[in-house]
């Protein structure tokens, strides 16, 4: 079965973190939902299924190849991409999430390595052939340099020629044009409800905000989360001061160019 190491002593308890009200077995139900967050509906192993197939193209990436999932939640990139013969670590924060991924890669140790792990304090060097940070998983951390950090960390951990994914469904394009939904509704597979309620704050460029889940035991309140939003420029000078080449910016997983208009930001950088 796939095996979980701890490399650091995590100090502090933020909402990413055990207990921290946000992350663990209540954000897994709030992302099963039947709808999903694009304007076309679609359900989570849809979305799995699409986005596996996509980081598979736009990467290159073939069976044997060395993967770094981070932050890896669950483990459903983990495990869709270890299905597709690759090798893949999977590094996230939070232990039960982790123990959510361990369940669903089990058997296939031999592929899957999962390891607790700050993205901050990350250590490898040139190791994998690619990296991928999923899903609206980049400037989570208050300070630039922290974010940046994490930047530099991906670039080390990839060998000479590896690419580095970041996918994103938040750009500022849709929040200045306000095509950006802040506030939904989002029915569950359990049968309960998700309601999103954000605010972006243009001081700080930050989105702040809160999930709600209603079921049959009630309302529930989780932790209020805040996470940074940058433009495909941004991000690409980023990129180019941590040591990336070309960088380069698609709009879905079939590898349409990023417009204004994309309701994902995928971009690939190349060492």
């Amino acid at each position: 079965m796939s095996h979980l190491l701890q490399h650091q002593d995590i100090a502090g308890k933020e909402w990413w973190d055990n207990g921290g009200g946000f992350f663990g077995r209540r954000y897994m139900e709030g992302d099963d939902s039947e709808v999903g967050y694009l304007t076309t509906p679609r359900r989570l192993d849809e979305r799995t299924h699409i986005e596996v197939d996509g980081i598979l193209r736009l990467l290159d990436l073939a069976p044997g190849d060395s993967v770094l999932d981070c932050p890896c939640g669950y483990g459903r990139h983990t495990n869709g991409l270890s299905l597709k013969g690759l090798r893949v670590t999977g590094a996230d924060i939070n232990s039960e999430h982790l123990g959510a991924a361990a369940e669903l890669t089990a058997g296939r140790g031999d592929l899957v390595r999962l390891v607790v792990e700050d993205m901050r304090l990350m250590s490898y060097q040139q190791e994998f052939d690619a990296a991928i940070n999923m899903f609206f998983s980049f400037g989570f951390f208050d300070s630039h340099y922290d974010n940046m950090k994490v930047l530099e960390n991906f670039y080390r951990a990839l060998k000479p020629g590896g690419r580095f994914l970041m996918h994103t469904d938040v750009s500022m394009s849709r929040v200045m044009s306000g095509k950006y939904k802040f506030s939904e509704e989002r029915p569950l597979t359990n049968g309960g409800i998700l309601r999103i309620n954000e605010r972006y704050d243009s001081q700080s460029r930050r989105i702040n905000g809160e999930w709600i889940l209603t079921g049959e035991s009630g309302e529930e309140r989780l932790t209020p989360y805040s996470v940074r939003v940058f433009s495909f420029q941004e991000f690409e000078s980023w990129c180019h001061e941590v040591g990336f080449g070309k960088v380069v910016g698609y709009g879905d997983w079939t590898g349409a160019p990023l417009d204004d208009d994309s309701e994902d930001m995928i971009i690939v950088s190349y060492k």
